[in-house]
């Protein structure tokens, strides 16, 4: 798999979205690697946390990969759009304890797999939201059912009708992040993750 890297440190999974040049974003080939590794960690009951992340320093992800959408039919638009969704319910639904380690942007889709995760640690500066509706595209991966339960109606529908950017420090007073660290302090918890 070469959109998505999975390693095992101990009982931790580190699942890596390996797209940087494309600011982690989701093509259906990154959706299906995902789709697999998911199924692999369900599995596993060595696996007792699992860490989702973004490879580079600018994106966790920036949710779909608009230049692969353009190029696409309407059936196979739907078939991204099933597929993401269907992806980030398995996240969702693992067993194991899930945290997004947020390391750069996180819109969209990006923002709906943090969303899917229990937890979501961000690197301070960062910026998050659900951004689709600035190009009148609905949140189609959960993030509409997700968030309002994380934060509350009102909250949510801020959000989502006016595209809005968070930064992390934000993010944390919405309640949308668990805790928001220092990239130094990120970058050294996911390499010495709990063995």
């Amino acid at each position: 798999m070469e959109n998505i890297q999975f390693e095992i440190k101990g009982h931790a999974a580190i699942v890596t979205l390996n797209r940087p040049d494309a600011l982690n974003a989701f093509n259906y080939e990154t959706l299906d690697e995902l789709q697999k590794t998911v199924e692999k960690i369900r599995t596993n009951r060595d696996i007792r946390v699992v860490i989702f992340t973004g490879a580079g320093e600018k994106a966790f992800s920036v949710g779909a990969d608009l230049k692969e959408r353009r190029t696409l039919s309407d059936e196979d638009v739907k078939r991204n759009i099933y597929k993401i969704g269907e992806v980030f319910s398995m996240i969702d639904q693992l067993p194991q304890p899930t945290i997004a380690a947020i390391n750069g942007f996180a819109f969209g889709g990006g923002m709906e797999l943090a969303l899917a995760c229990d937890f979501r640690v961000a690197v301070s500066g960062t910026q998050m939201g659900l951004t689709e509706t600035s190009l009148a595209i609905i949140p189609g991966a959960g993030g509409t059912q997700r968030l309002p339960r994380l934060i509350g109606q009102a909250k949510a529908l801020e959000l989502i009708l006016t595209a809005r950017r968070l930064k992390a420090e934000e993010a944390l007073e919405y309640g949308l992040v668990t805790v928001v660290v220092k990239k130094k302090a990120c970058s050294m918890s996911a390499s010495n993750s709990p063995a």
